[in-house]
């Protein structure tokens, strides 16, 4: 049996959806999994969060002794194992899933000792792999994993590019993640009014909500760019799905970056990116992050750096030339089904566990 460890999966956040690909994943290759999350166990935050803590942590010492295997989809559900180390098997396996943020920069440090205890790391990207093997430690094994995405059926043809730039951006508007790149965006699209290019037929959607909207909503306001700035909120998944088959490209500059008091920021793999492409778009994005072992810069997208002007001057291309866009378009789609399908996920997560077993 694998035991499971996730957050609450009922939150659907990146990695919740993630835990769930993963379980079934294993569940098709005829494994038994059990799930376990900390799923709060009533509606008042503080006492729902506490028991739901406690129940999580009585779960696993039933469960953890009759487990072969313990995957933890993230580092941080690896303190309460700790706890209970007295009750796992000699030969259990421990795995643990890193993404980016939680393992990057001096996040790292808190949670080394955990992975150490680790018999595999099983990274979102390469990107993220090497900068854990970047800092000193004997650490175990890390396989690269690329995650999947549901959201779009990939073998389904791909709508035609619509008349005009239809720009997308699908991120949350939170101040502690202004590295997503929306005020890069605005900044862009003045310099493109500045410069007297910025087409009238060109349309940025914001998809996603956050306490950032506000301000970003006054710099559009301000800079006089409200006609071609939409913000659409949090939509459900059919919504979204209909964004990402009628855009022309799908924009997230999302930033890397170390900052001098240690904490990292910038995308672990990016799953937006990979919607995108299954729709058939290319994307924009930053130079350094997960994301760069999805796109190929100048094949099926564009890595930049993180300046208004980089960022002007290739939307100001994409606008002169659609056909070469398509062409992008098409690329991206080529290449998340070739080697971003369910089943390259699958047999990457069974590649990964057979050879910790074979270790």
């Amino acid at each position: 049996m694998i035991l499971l460890l996730s957050f609450d999966v009922q939150r659907r956040g990146g990695i919740e959806r993630l835990s769930l690909q993963v379980q079934h994943s294993l569940q098709r290759q005829g494994r038994r999994v059990v799930l376990v999350t900390p799923r709060p166990l009533t509606e008042v935050p503080t006492i729902g969060r506490l028991l739901g803590r406690i129940r999580f942590v009585l779960a696993l010492a039933w469960y953890l002794p009759q487990a072969s295997q313990v995957l933890c989809m993230h580092a941080l559900l690896l303190r309460p194992l700790g706890w209970l180390q007295s009750l796992r098997p000699r030969q259990q396996r421990l795995h643990c899933w890193i993404h980016g943020i939680e393992v990057w920069g001096s996040a790292l440090s808190a949670v080394q000792g955990d992975l150490l205890r680790c018999e595999q790391l099983i990274a979102s990207s390469r990107f993220t792999r090497d900068r854990v093997l970047e800092q000193n430690g004997a650490w175990p094994p890390i396989r690269v994993v690329h995650p999947m995405a549901d959201l779009i059926d990939p073998f389904q043809q791909p709508l035609a590019h619509p008349e005009g730039l239809r720009l997308l951006t699908v991120a949350r508007m939170d101040p502690r993640e202004q590295y997503k790149g929306h005020d890069l965006i605005l900044q862009a699209l003045r310099e493109l009014q500045i410069r007297g290019c910025l087409n009238q037929t060109l349309q940025w959607r914001v998809v996603g909500a956050g306490d950032d909207r506000q301000r970003l909503e006054s710099i559009a306001h301000d800079w006089s760019l409200s006609p071609w700035v939409h913000f659409l909120g949090n939509l459900p998944d059919p919504a979204l799905e209909e964004e990402l088959r009628t855009c022309s490209l799908m924009v997230m500059p999302s930033t890397y970056a170390v900052r001098t008091d240690g904490q990292a920021c910038g995308e672990g793999f990016g799953i937006v990116y990979l919607e995108a492409a299954q729709a058939g778009r290319a994307s924009i994005a930053g130079q350094r992050g997960g994301q760069s072992d999805l796109i190929e810069d100048g094949t099926n997208g564009w890595l930049i750096e993180p300046c208004p002007a980089a960022l002007a001057d290739r939307l100001e291309w994409c606008m002169t030339h659609p056909k070469q866009l398509s062409q992008m378009g098409a690329n991206a789609h080529r290449r998340a089904v070739l080697e971003f399908s369910a089943s390259s996920f699958d047999q990457a997560l069974q590649r990964a566990f057979n050879t910790a077993l074979t270790a």
